[in-house]
C-alpha cells in the first residue's frame, strides 16, 4: 500500500495519482487536492488537514511530557537529597 506525499494518507490499490518528476523521484498523491496544493508550492507538515502535520503535533506534545517527566524526577531527587541532609542534621 502506498502513501500520499503530501498528506500521508495511504492510498487504495488503483486509485490516487503518480506525479514524476524530472530527476526520477515519484510522487504518488490520494486525491487531486493533494496534487494541486503540492503544484502551489504548500508543505502538507504545514496544513492542518493532514496527517503530516497530525504526526508532527503529536511529536511535540510527547516531547513536552518528555520533558515535564525529567523535571518532575529532577525534583525528586533534591527532595530526597535534601531529606537525607535533614536526616543527617538530626543524627549530630
Amino acid at each position: 500500500m502506498a502513501f500520499c506525499s503530501f498528506c500521508n494518507n495511504a492510498i487504495p490499490k488503483g486509485t490516487g495519482e503518480l506525479y514524476v518528476l524530472r530527476d526520477g523521484t515519484a510522487l504518488s498523491f490520494c486525491s487531486s487536492k493533494c496534487k494541486n496544493n503540492y503544484a502551489l508550492g504548500r508543505e502538507g507538515r504545514l496544513l492542518r488537514w493532514t496527517s503530516k502535520q497530525a504526526v508532527l503535533t503529536t511529536e511535540k506534545k510527547a516531547e513536552e511530557k518528555k520533558e515535564s517527566a525529567l523535571a518532575k524526577e529532577i525534583e525528586a531527587k533534591l527532595k530526597e537529597k535534601e531529606e537525607a541532609k535533614k536526616q543527617q542534621e538530626q543524627k549530630k
